[in-house]
């Protein structure tokens, strides 16, 4: 089981009521985590992000002279390093907190953790193959001109609450610019009001196709370090992705992960189960697609499993063939009581949940929890 103290960072960055807002943007710069907390006498009483300064920055307030003392912030939800990162998924789905300040066993600021560091603790799992970016990208995104005027740019980004722009000749990606990127421009001496947007220095930005599957864009999330990615669709005459079709955020990432969660459909991360789970198709040998730490306790067996065929789990391998059918034609059978044989060769009798599952992109799959691990399982003779 990943904890916070598995992924969280330890240098996260502390402000003072008296600190400045530009002190303050230039300290938040030096670092990729976009947040930092607002001490008073030792104690946490404040968060404030990159959109907050450029907020602020938007508002018209002095950056040299407005301070912290003169604005409410946001109260910090904090966690403790032993805090399973389970747990943050279960915050952010009911208060949409992304960013959190850790404590240590002695209660003192240890660092941090943001959704990056919360997405990249996701399991790999092949329930995310069989989701396609273009199942949850947004329909619409923020592009606009490399022309567009710097001061226009930040109320824009303001106004939309987006974190970041993508620049665009009308069909085809040209670049992308974040609250980051604004906010080190607005502090730098090249700073003009109404420079263009193309003069702005921002990273080159890392695209993906809407065709790729969601564990390929978890992969590229944790490779590229980058919070949004633009989607992009290839050029049938050259084969190089060009025309820009939508942006993919971790956002988006995370509330696809949570919503399947709620909805016990085509569940995405398996520790999201309380019960002993397992997924496998509902073809063939009947390949097993992931299963949850509790379902690996439960059936003796370890990840390796992963890719094996279900029939190495029960007395009479035919057995699946048969739920199969049924499951086709009813889609849920409830308080089955199966024969097993453990992956530790036990030979015990569960009561069984089977239901057969549908993805977006039209794939299906067997979803399999054993009901009462302890008191539902029996040896069988």
């Amino acid at each position: 089981m990943t904890i916070v103290r598995d992924c969280m960072f330890p240098d996260l960055i502390t402000l003072s009521p008296s600190t400045t807002l530009a002190e303050a943007i230039r300290r938040l710069m030096r670092q990729p985590f976009g947040f930092a907390v607002v001490l008073d006498n030792m104690a946490p009483v404040g968060l404030v992000t990159e959109f907050d300064l450029l907020r602020w920055m938007v508002a018209g307030h002095d950056l040299s002279k407005a301070t912290f003392k003169e604005f409410t912030l946001s109260i910090p939800q904090t966690v403790r390093e032993d805090t399973p990162c389970q747990s943050l998924l279960n915050i952010y789905n009911n208060r949409r907190f992304r960013r959190f300040p850790v404590l240590n066993d002695e209660n003192m600021l240890s660092g941090g953790i943001t959704e990056k560091q919360i997405v990249s603790s996701l399991p790999r799992s092949e329930l995310m193959a069989h989701y396609r970016v273009s199942d949850i990208i947004q329909g619409k995104f923020p592009a606009v001109s490399g022309e567009l005027p710097f001061h226009e740019a930040a109320r824009l980004m303001v106004a939309g609450h987006r974190g970041c722009l993508l620049l665009s000749d009308g069909e085809h990606l040209l670049g992308m610019v974040t609250e980051g990127d604004l906010l080190r421009f607005r502090t730098s001496p090249q700073w003009q009001d109404h420079a263009p947007l193309s003069q702005v220095p921002s990273t080159t930005p890392v695209t993906i196709e809407p065709d790729r599957n969601l564990l390929y864009a978890l992969d590229l999330f944790v490779r590229s370090g980058h919070r949004r990615i633009p989607v992009v669709q290839r050029d049938p005459m050259t084969g190089l992705p060009r025309k820009l079709v939508g942006l993919l955020t971790q956002t988006d990432f995370l509330k696809q992960v949570v919503s399947s969660a709620r909805t016990h459909k085509a569940i995405l991360n398996p520790e999201d189960i309380n019960d002993p789970a397992i997924w496998f198709e509902p073809f063939g040998t009947h390949r097993i697609l992931a299963l949850n730490e509790k379902g690996a306790a439960a059936l003796e067996v370890d990840s390796t499993w992963v890719g094996r065929s279900i029939h190495d789990l029960a007395r009479d391998p035919e057995v699946w063939g048969a739920i199969t059918i049924l499951l086709h034609n009813c889609g849920t059978l409830d308080r089955i009581t199966l024969p097993l044989r453990t992956g530790g060769g036990s030979a015990v009798c569960t009561v069984c949940r089977f239901s057969l599952v549908h993805t977006p992109a039209g794939e299906d799959r067997i979803f399999w929890t054993l009901h009462g691990s302890e008191s539902g399982r029996r040896s069988c003779g």
